[in-house]
């Protein structure tokens, strides 16, 4: 009986079959291997992300992966079972750190123990909280931050803000950027529609050497082409999961923020043009009735008549007689008494004549003066706009509401918010742009004040913040990874003494608002003083002068009188200000400072021989002067405020006012930047804000003052004077 030959025939397709069938798979594990082993079985991204409706993506619990973007060495990431990198976090401890960000805080490139979070817990001995994600964003920020407070209740938050990517990030939630496709964190516009499912697919999308180098060769491929898409005519396979960033994001930055840079140059130097030009408009005029009250003045000093008028109108009759050219015997007694007669009547029709210029002069100049005054009260008008409608020293950083946002919330549960804005690769250092084979890559320079900007507006908040462009620029070269824009170890390693040593100081002070407080004046200019009407001090008492109240200022001009030694020193006892000026002169002495009706004055004279003491006080808006000797007053070493040669060359020194200890200042500052170098000088020793020198950094301009004044208050005081409220905030007083 013949044996059927069916179940051989089935056995041997069988053990084919299952031939092929290893064959094929130790063919596609050592696919697999090889690829692994070009790899050093790690990818160039993170390959755990998992899907969240609020923050986009999340990081797969308990997930690790080897990660390595050639050339650079490979490392490798542990997520905890929180979803964040590095190991288990303990439980709340007090004076804990969290940090938020993205790839950057995360450490893309770096260990888990060489992220900078690590590196500042050892610095500061605080426990740190590294909560950085990649892919996320300046919304994600703030959401993770909220969980944590709620969660966790830290003491600090820091928000690393990434300039790469953040600043256009902001109004963009990372679910409309990203979504997850495999494991991977993808551009959503990228993303497919529908993925079809079939056994083993996660691990092969998402951690298969072999796939990732096809699904990147078909990518490539395609992107070579016209259309970048697969055969199906739909998307690439795989666009590079580019969500950390890339060099093209640099370029793009650049740009953007060049463009900024340029509409806000442009735009302060439109304000400044149109502030400028109202200035110059107003002071035409100004200069106009100067000349004029000048000329007047030089009318009334040298419009005299002829000598022989003068003669006469200064004579009595008989000298016309005993005059040898008129002598007895050249004339008769009638025509004597006829010239006597005609010198008479010529003499009163001199004096009418000068009775009635002297009365038209005075008319005139009151006209001149009252015009003056109406010019300086507009001139006063325009500083006041000008003040109002000044552009910001620095404009609004775009995450100013941003920041805001953030500190309401770490307020609310008792958490105090710092800042961190991080500059990318070749903001730091050009010289980056190689190893992205840029041979001239746009100058980023000018985009490095957009850094500036968020720490300014940041300290306007009351938020600790620094600027990492410094630390970073310091720990070149090897502060970032090769062809890729993350920091190294040793950028961390610098971030995270940078930020140890931020930590470990105080805020700034804040900085007094601009301009003046509603109702306060500057000083009024020298042609406002000429029309405002003096009182005298009294020649019985014991120093002679004038005082005069103008727009809340008071002028002293202390003068000597015969055989009378002159006033050296004016020591202010009660009123005046920090805005006050003093000069001494060789015939006396001036004080110039702000003094509201009402407000009392008390202030020492001192002269070589002795002091006296003013008080000046108030009778509704009427002055009321006195001054008086003090006895048994000790001995006082003075110091003279002399002005230097060059101010009396611009005035009249012996009526000279205004603040010497400024002269040297003004001189640098504003006098080589004006055509009419006197009226700079003048104008800011005298504190016109119109001839403001610039003060140095952490400095600022205060009590109607050209001085400049160091900012201060509980946690920055005074190295020297003392800590004085102004203008919603305080200045260090006696610090010049």
């Amino acid at each position: 009986m013949a044996t059927d030959p069916r179940p051989a025939v089935r056995r041997r397709r069988l053990v084919i079959a299952g031939q092929i069938a290893v064959g094929l798979g130790l063919g596609l594990v050592a696919t697999e291997c090889a690829f692994a082993m070009r790899d050093e079985w790690a990818f160039p991204h993170v390959n755990f992300y998992v899907a969240d409706p609020q923050l986009g993506v999340r990081l797969q619990p308990g997930a690790a992966m080897e990660f390595r973007l050639p050339p650079n060495p490979r490392t490798s990431i542990h997520v905890n079972a929180s979803g964040y990198r590095g190991p288990e976090w303990p439980a709340p401890q007090a004076g804990e750190i969290v940090v938020v960000g993205d790839s950057q805080v995360f450490g893309l490139g770096v260990a888990d123990d060489e992220t900078f979070s690590v590196g500042l817990a050892e610095r500061t001995g605080r426990p740190v909280i590294n909560a950085g994600v990649p892919t996320y964003g300046p919304r994600e920020y703030l959401e993770v931050a909220r969980e944590l407070l709620t969660s966790r209740k830290p003491a600090t938050v820091v928000v690393v803000l990434n300039f790469v990517n953040d600043p256009f990030e902001l109004e963009r939630p990372n679910t409309e950027r990203h979504a997850v496709w495999d494991g991977w964190a993808v551009r959503r516009e990228t993303a497919p529609a529908e993925m079809p499912q079939f056994p083993g697919r996660a691990w092969l999308m998402s951690r298969s050497h072999a796939v990732y180098a096809v699904r990147r060769w078909l990518h490539a491929r395609g992107s070579a082409g016209a259309p970048e898409s697969d055969d199906a005519g739909g998307r690439p396979l795989d666009p590079g999961t580019p969500s950390e960033g890339g060099w093209q994001d640099l370029v793009h930055a650049s740009v953007l923020t060049q463009a900024q840079q340029a509409a806000v140059a442009a735009e302060h130097e439109v304000r400044r043009g149109a502030s400028r030009a109202q200035v110059d408009a107003l002071g035409q005029p100004l200069r106009e009735q100067r000349d004029q009250l000048r000329a007047l003045e030089d009318e009334l000093l040298y419009a005299e008549p002829s000598e022989f008028w003068q003669q006469i109108a200064a004579g009595r009759p008989g000298d016309i007689v005993s005059n040898e050219k008129l002598a007895e015997s050249g004339r008769s007694l009638e025509v004597t008494a006829e010239l006597i007669r005609e010198a008479v009547a010529r003499r009163d029709d001199y004096k009418k004549q000068q009775r009635k210029f002297a009365k038209q002069q005075a008319a005139r100049l009151r006209e001149l003066q009252a015009a003056a005054a109406t010019l300086v009260d507009s001139r006063e008008a325009v500083l006041a706009e000008l003040e109002r409608s000044a552009p910001r020293s620095r404009p609004q950083s775009v995450f100013a509401a941003y920041l805001a946002e953030f500190k309401a919330l770490c307020a609310a549960h008792g958490a105090e918010l710092v800042v961190v804005a991080l500059p990318f690769d070749v903001q730091v250092d050009a010289g980056e742009w190689a190893k992205y084979g840029v041979e001239q890559g746009p100058d980023m320079r000018p985009s490095q004040v957009l850094l500036g900007d968020l720490v300014a507006n940041a300290e306007d908040l009351r938020i600790r913040s620094f600027d990492a462009t410094a630390a970073l620029r310091a720990a070149q070269p090897g502060a970032f990874l090769d062809r890729d824009i993350h920091m190294t170890a040793r950028g961390h390693a610098a971030l995270a003494e940078a930020l140890g040593e931020r930590l470990a100081r105080p805020l700034p002070p804040p900085v007094p608002a601009p301009g003046l407080p509603e109702g306060m004046r500057y000083a009024p200019t020298q042609l406002a003083w000429d029309g405002a009407q003096a009182v005298e001090l009294g020649e019985a008492a014991w120093a002679t002068g004038t005082v005069q109240q103008l727009g809340g200022w008071l002028k002293l001009r202390l003068s000597a009188a015969d055989d009378v030694e002159p006033v050296r020193e004016i020591e202010v006892i009660e009123g005046g200000s920090p805005a006050a000026m003093r000069m001494t002169t060789a015939t006396g002495m001036t004080l110039v400072t702000p003094l509201a009706i009402g407000a009392p004055l008390t202030a020492k004279l001192h002269r070589l021989d002795g002091a006296g003491e003013l008080r000046i006080r108030w009778q509704g808006a009427r002055l009321v002067t006195e001054v008086v000797a003090l006895r048994d007053e000790p001995e006082r070493r003075l110091t003279f405020t002399q002005p230097p040669d060059e101010l009396c060359g611009c005035d009249t020194c012996d009526a000279m006012w205004g603040d010497p200890a400024l002269y040297a200042v003004c001189k640098a500052g504003q006098a080589a930047k004006v055509k009419d170098g006197c009226e700079a000088l003048l104008g800011c020793v005298r504190h016109d804000p119109l001839f403001a020198p610039m003060c140095p950094e952490g400095q600022v301009h205060a009590f109607a003052s050209n001085a400049c004044f160091s900012p201060c208050d509980a946690d920055n005081p005074c190295a020297h004077g003392r800590c004085t409220p102004w203008h919603g905030a305080a200045v260090c007083v006696g610090d010049r």
